[in-house]
């Protein structure tokens, strides 16, 4: 086991023991809210004026008569059909969530003044709205179960990654922000700003500054621990949206033109890049970015430290896979802008497994991002094993071959040396006996011996050859 490895324990181990902790405040907090739900559903027995009080109401107290109201339509599976009061542009989703809200509004009855001011001022400033996490929860529950009718747009929120049953959690429980009412009640409120900010990437460290919220569970600092456990489960959560359906693979699975006559065809690329960049370097960055985020002694970092660190890893790496979550946002969100846009025709909405784009997803849908690391045991990454530990068997084999072969080649190349000074030898006598044959006593002495010394290497070759062959 390495020490990335046994540091990865350790924090498991740890992480382990607070979860203990958190299971038990978990439990209660579900009985409380089991609770909570049986008094809400005994309230729509009663009539409304009970449900009227005679203090004014505070923002969450709004909030928690529309969340009931939605929470019954979702029990009784009716669905809700609104209108666009919003003539401030928005993202379509902002957009629908916005006129649900405001739909929700027109329900209530009591305190009338105060929810049509309310009403008005989120119609002329829609940014400016919040939502509970139980109202951004049935909200998702909503949408996901396609109770909305607004217009051909809306279907293809139910797969919407902001209202994932897997992501809404994750999204309310790094965004919120506490607000404080009139009546000093505290609450957690996600604002329509704040995703707004997130589509359009506004500041420009705002993905920096959600990763960190969402690595130290919006502390103000982050530990090599956290960091450890909270990248494995974001890699969890990333490598389970890619292998699942979701909303752009569905669009490509239906879109039948090919490559560049596609109108999304630079979001279709751009979403290869995301997927096939974290496949391919998920377990690399780990190991880069343990290091650098935390050197030496520095155990924690804070939220400055971490925009610095992270720029300096994605630019060595020459990925953003960190910021992986944040672009897929922003990609679906300008994927059903373009769709409300009429951009997408759904004329062309049939399944075409031969699209280009839909045979390059599949084919990284099936790569592991382990890539043969221990810590997977799917089919994929046994496999890589056995290939690699094949291929370390071939080249152990190959490196002993050579270190046999290595003498005999030695050998081999000194024969080859005096083989060629020989030849060069050879090559000199040969020159001087045709000088010396050249000399006139010479030449007319020559007859007398080289037909005799002709003659006997005529008759002795026969006689070297067959001893030869006898050894």
């Amino acid at each position: 086991m390495n020490p990335l490895q046994q540091l990865y324990l350790q924090a498991i181990i740890k992480h382990q023991e607070q979860e203990k902790v958190k299971q038990e405040e978990q439990v209660q907090k579900q009985s409380n809210e089991i609770l909570k739900q049986q008094q809400l559903l005994s309230l729509m027995s009663y009539s409304t004026d009970n449900l009227i009080e005679k203090k004014a109401w505070s923002l969450i107290d709004i909030q928690n008569r529309v969340t009931q109201y939605f929470q019954q339509q979702v029990l009784r599976k009716q669905v809700v059909t609104i209108k666009n009061c919003i003539e401030y542009h928005l993202p379509y989703f902002l957009n629908v969530l916005g006129n649900l809200i405001i739909h929700g509004l027109d329900q209530i009855q009591g305190e009338t003044e105060q929810i049509v001011l309310l009403k008005t001022q989120f119609i002329a400033q829609p940014n400016k709205i919040t939502m509970s996490s139980s109202l951004f929860q049935t909200l998702s529950l909503l949408l996901r179960s396609q109770l909305v009718q607004y217009d051909k747009g809306t279907q293809f929120l139910s797969k919407f990654l902001i209202f994932r049953d897997d992501f809404c959690d994750i999204f309310f429980n790094t965004l919120y922000q506490y607000s404080i009412s009139s009546n000093q009640q505290v609450s957690q409120q996600l604002s329509f700003n704040q995703l707004y900010s997130m589509i359009k990437k506004v500041p420009e460290d705002i993905w920096g500054t959600f990763i960190f919220k969402m690595f130290s569970q919006q502390q103000q600092k982050l530990n090599k621990d956290q960091f450890l456990v909270q990248f494995n489960q974001y890699t969890v959560n990333m490598n389970n949206f890619f292998k699942k359906s979701n909303l752009i693979f569905d669009v490509v699975e239906n879109t039948v033109k090919q490559t560049a006559q596609m109108h999304n065809d630079s979001i279709f690329q751009e979403y290869l890049l995301i997927m096939g960049s974290f496949k391919a370097t998920t377990q690399d960055f780990l190991r880069k970015a343990t290091s650098v985020y935390f050197e030496e002694h520095n155990d924690e970092i804070d939220l400055n430290e971490f925009n610095i660190r992270t720029q300096k890893i994605h630019k060595q790496m020459n990925c953003s896979i960190l910021y992986i979550l944040p672009m897929l946002l922003q990609i679906e969100s300008h994927m059903i802008d373009m769709i409300q846009q009429d951009r997408y025709n759904d004329n062309t909405q049939v399944k075409n497994s031969s699209n280009y784009y839909l045979k390059m997803i599949e084919k990284l849908k099936n790569k592991c991002v382990y890539n043969g690391e221990d810590e997977c045991n799917c089919k994929k990454c046994q496999c890589i094993r056995r290939n690699r530990n094949s291929a370390k068997e071939s080249q152990r084999k190959k490196r002993e071959a050579l270190e046999k072969i290595g003498p005999l080649q030695d050998a081999y190349e000194e024969l080859q040396k005096k083989v060629k000074v020989i030849e060069n030898e050879n090559e000199t006598l040969r020159q001087l006996l045709t000088e010396v044959f050249k000399h006139p006593t010479v030449s007319q002495l020559s007859p007398e011996f080289i037909e005799p010394l002709t003659k006997v290497i005529q008759d002795t070759d026969p006689v070297q050859h067959s001893n030869s062959y006898e050894c």
